[in-house]
């Protein structure tokens, strides 16, 4: 049986040879009177599941808007697959499209059924015939393990549903870098868990690479490569690891307090 110390060898080599998707390159981030993060740089390899964690007000969301291209930089720069999302000018857009984004409430248009919400950026963006827009719909439907569902609304669907169908959304143009935002927010454990492992479906099946902005413990356990956590006082990254690795060895015990899900000492309710 491999040791600890033998696995982190193996999976270290194994980065090695896997190619950044995202790079962050000396980023700050803010707007006017207000830096959120300064200076800040980390890349993601292909294949990973990285979760964004930290402190209220710490710049999470911000952070995944300012990677998508929806919240330019103060400085630095960030490298999709090699390209700047910054400075790209006309390819910027085409950029965009190579990543599929998933928002806390699924985002799906209310008066449209299922398919045609996951349709909807093929209807945008390309000029295919509809029957074959229909056909990548349901065959992406099929994938998150929702084909009866195509003719919904989604007022008709439950809030696991409604999840899996933004994430069908995010894949119509073909993206293999997905960024979600707070995927497990408002669904029961057993829900959370099953859709825990349709993203590690969608990495073993698809090639997926994960970006993940979530605090919930039992999501990072089950599926996180890695996390990087951001602080709101030193406006930089405080971890970036494995989370059982953060948990037991990071020097900074508000870390390791935050993965063991601690409370503050002495606190009252």
């Amino acid at each position: 049986m491999a040791t600890e110390n033998e696995k982190e060898k193996e999976n270290k080599n194994e980065n090695e040879e896997k190619k950044p998707v995202i790079t962050v390159e000396n980023l700050t981030m803010g707007w006017p009177g207000k830096i959120l993060l300064q200076n800040v740089s980390f890349q993601i390899l292909q294949d990973q599941i990285v979760f964004i964690l930290g402190g209220s007000g710490c710049g999470k969301s911000t952070l995944m808007k300012t990677i998508i291209g929806l919240n330019p930089p103060m400085a630095g720069d960030i490298l999709i697959r090699g390209k700047s999302i910054v400075t790209s000018g006309a390819e910027i857009p085409e950029i965009q499209r190579s990543l599929g984004i998933m928002y806390q409430s699924g985002a799906l248009f209310g008066s449209m059924t299922v398919l045609e919400n996951v349709r909807f950026p093929l209807d945008q963006f390309t000029k295919l015939p509809m029957a074959a827009k229909d056909l990548t719909a349901r065959e992406l439907l099929a994938v998150l393990e929702m084909p009866q569902a195509a003719n919904l609304m989604p007022g008709e669907l439950s809030g696991g549903m409604i999840k899996r169908a933004g994430i069908a959304r995010a894949l119509a143009l073909g993206a293999t870098i997905l960024l979600l935002d707070e995927p497990s927010a408002g669904l029961d454990p057993i829900t959370s868990a099953n859709l825990d492992e349709t993203i590690l479906s969608l990495r073993k099946n698809l090639n997926c690479t994960f970006v993940i902005v979530s605090h919930e413990l039992d999501s990072i356990f089950r599926i996180a490569d890695r996390c990087v956590m951001l602080d709101p006082i030193t406006k930089s990254i405080i971890a970036d690891g494995p989370p059982e690795k953060l948990k037991t060895s990071s020097p900074n015990p508000w870390v390791r307090q935050f993965f063991s899900g601690d409370p503050d000492p002495g606190f009252t309710s």
